[in-house]
């Protein structure tokens, strides 16, 4: 991930800072040395917006990223302490006074810390940790963490995992911007409800060791003021049955509302070096947090299967085919009593293509196309897209033209055809960065034109 050197002088400094004391208090032998990786991104993203109703909007936006890692703090060449950071700067110079004072926690500024944590591996041969601001994902959620993940090996090839911390909130003051919290919690404007510290505390079993088997059961629970806020259990799990044949399943039942919000199962099968086969079933039935407005609403599951086959004819060509079908449940109530004339389960199928063709190291082209009928309203998507290096590994053109057609199913009118494209160039400096612009421009009748240019620099180096 790419970065710029320029960001505000005390986060640089306090980000220095922090790393370097960890370095202090390891107090490295000198016969290896502590490496360090420093990431940088700049993001310019400019647009200008007219709509149906003639109205011009301009937009300017500078997305700012610095990241930092710090390898091996205990020099001795086995990397059990590792430490790493990664701010992130957001301005918007196109946001008016009127929308600052009429959306809630709007800001023209943004600094945020997304991850800073310390890293220890087998400390004592069994014992691996991470302390700090960190990023959590598994079958239970996504989940933004101020605290201390920590897991004890066992001999009998299962671990055992421990969460405990503070749930990161984007209401909250301080430099916090998450994008993981569920939907829905009360926001009230004026009132520091949301600015209630939420405690997340987890456990979880997880295989260690075995070659063709993985496994994960866990369980969370966040809380605030003593109440429940959100609890799950659930897991996943993945199999290589025999040689080419792969298994993997993902549940998660929520305790709270006393329903599984997801169940998941696929199955891949590498027939040949020429073909490959992948289905999976998904069942979602929507899970919010148990203070959500959104928990007062009936929420029937999802259902939805998908096939798709990939075929490569050659080294350079790649092939794919795909269709779904989707069941919604739809089972209206009032007062309790089943609305007449409704279909208790609508469908919706769909179909996709696509095909990559490398006819050289410099030139590439590739077409995917999509269509989807049924509940919901009828979609057609189609992208057309090609690179060409006029200097291998330096510069690179790319350029795509998209078409979307789409018909709503349940708003009358709602109805249109998009048609864009995009330019691009990029120009690398070996591996260690990269600068690119890209102008991408769309018309339709909702948006009658809708022009952006983005300009990035990334930057990405070992000291």
């Amino acid at each position: 991930m790419g970065k710029t050197t320029r960001t505000r002088p005390w986060a640089r400094a306090a980000l220095f800072g922090a790393v370097a004391l960890c370095v202090a208090v390891a107090s490295p032998p000198p016969a290896h040395a502590v490496h360090y990786r420093i990431q940088a991104e700049t993001v310019g993203d400019a647009y200008q917006l007219v709509t149906s109703s003639n109205l011009l909007l301009n937009r300017r936006r500078l997305h700012q990223y610095l990241g930092f890692q710090a390898m091996d703090l205990l020099s001795d060449g086995e990397y059990q302490l590792n430490a790493a950071a990664l701010f992130r700067f957001d301005a918007d110079f196109g946001i008016t006074d009127d929308e600052l004072e009429d959306v809630y926690g709007l800001r023209r500024q943004q600094l945020s810390l997304q991850y800073a944590w310390v890293d220890g591996r087998e400390i004592g041969g069994f014992v691996d940790f991470r302390l700090g601001r960190q990023l959590h994902y598994d079958a239970l959620d996504f989940l933004m963490l101020d605290g201390l993940v920590i897991s004890f090996a066992t001999p009998w090839y299962f671990g055992v995992e421990l969460q405990a911390g503070l749930e990161v909130k984007e209401g909250m003051a301080g430099i916090n911007a998450s994008a993981l919290e569920l939907d829905g919690v009360r926001v009230i404007e004026g009132e520091d409800e949301n600015d209630r510290p939420t405690l997340v505390i987890g456990a979880a079993l997880v295989t260690r060791d075995l070659t063709y088997t993985r496994a994960r059961l866990g369980y969370r629970r966040l809380f605030s003021d003593g109440e429940v806020d959100s609890e799950k259990v659930g897991g996943s799990f993945y199999q290589r049955i025999v040689e080419g044949l792969h298994l993997s399943t993902l549940a998660s039942y929520d305790l709270y509302n006393g329903r599984f919000d997801r169940l998941q199962a696929g199955l891949r099968w590498q027939a040949t070096d020429f073909l490959d086969v992948e289905g999976e079933y998904v069942r979602l039935l929507p899970s919010f947090d148990a203070d959500s407005i959104f928990n007062i609403f009936t929420a029937f599951p999802l259902n939805d299967g998908n096939l798709r086959l990939r075929l490569h004819p050659s080294s350079e060509d790649r092939l794919y085919l795909g269709g779904m079908i989707r069941f919604f449940g739809n089972e209206g109530y009032t007062d309790g009593q089943l609305l007449a004339d409704v279909d208790t389960v609508v469908q919706a199928y769909g179909a996709m293509a696509g095909y990559f063709r490398r006819f050289s190291k410099h030139t590439t082209l590739h077409v995917d196309a999509s269509v989807e009928t049924g509940y919901g309203g009828d979609k057609f998507m189609g992208d057309v897209g090609a690179s060409y290096a006029l200097v291998a590994n330096e510069w690179v053109l790319d350029g795509r033209l998209t078409a979307v057609s789409f018909a709503d199913g349940l708003q009358d009118d709602l109805e249109g055809f998009s048609f864009g494209y995009q330019l691009g160039a990029r120009y690398l400096v070996e591996t260690k960065a990269a600068v690119s612009l890209l102008v991408e421009h769309n018309f339709s009748r909702l948006q009658t034109s809708n022009l952006r240019v983005y300009a990035v620099v990334d930057l990405d180096f070992w000291l």
